[in-house]
């Protein structure tokens, strides 16, 4: 059922496929792959925010945080609530979302992706 485990099964699964990214102490999300488009559709795990948005002290805040570019990831806030035993359930979400070999991202904060975001997904959770 949702919410028990990595991999959801929802009335839509035929279309979409999705994954709870879970070992986190602060919160769960759900990211989710729209097959026949081969598209990702990701939340707050992955934030590529555009540079020429964020400038002076809050763009120097926002690039220490890796959120800024085509390099932008995970909010390292975030990325400390799976310390130090959440990594490993978070490693069952990634795989599954590697797994799908998206050819497009979209991403609720930042930059989307159209084509090759299987690579760029692959960069922005390699911390896990």
């Amino acid at each position: 059922t949702f919410g028990q485990d990595e991999k959801t099964d929802l009335p839509f699964h035929d279309e979409i496929d999705s994954v709870i990214i879970q070992g986190s102490y602060a919160m769960e999300e759900v990211e989710f792959f729209h097959k026949a488009s081969k598209t990702a559709i990701i939340c707050d795990i992955i934030q590529r925010h555009p540079e020429e948005a964020w400038t002076g002290f809050k763009g120097m805040l926002m690039r220490l945080n890796g959120l800024v570019g085509d390099k932008g990831s995970c909010p390292r806030e975030w990325r400390f609530t799976f310390w130090p035993f959440g990594k490993e359930k978070a490693r069952k979400g990634r795989d599954i979302i590697l797994s799908w070999r998206a050819e497009k991202l979209i991403v609720a904060h930042g930059t989307c992706v159209e084509e090759g975001a299987d690579a760029v997904i692959e960069r922005a959770l390699s911390w896990i």
